[in-house]
């Protein structure tokens, strides 16, 4: 397994301490004890409201020849995501290179 570091002093002296829930799902806490900061580890994905699945999808659509509008539309009416057609498009730009 890999080493985790805390983000904020570099050190590896952290613990696992419960789960983090969200309507992303779940992701593992951690505790740094020598400065006592609680972190999640960064898995690319962070600070989005969506799943992963929805952005992989969303950026899977375009690439198979789908506009912008027309993956929004097919993510609102096949999954109940909402998400704008600017939205998808800087999901492609920041994720796609990722996927290739």
């Amino acid at each position: 397994m890999k080493s985790i570091k805390c983000y904020n002093c570099n050190s590896k002296d952290v613990r696992k301490r419960g789960y983090r829930y969200n309507k992303t799902g779940k992701k593992q806490k951690y505790q740094c004890y020598k400065c006592k900061n609680w972190f999640v580890k960064d898995d690319g994905f962070k600070g989005m409201r969506h799943k992963k699945k929805d952005v992989t999808r969303a950026i899977h659509l375009h690439n198979e020849g789908l506009s912008f509008f027309q993956v929004k539309d097919h993510l609102w009416q096949h999954d109940g995501v909402k998400i704008s057609k600017e939205g998808v498009r800087k999901w492609c730009n920041k994720y796609s290179i990722f996927l290739k």
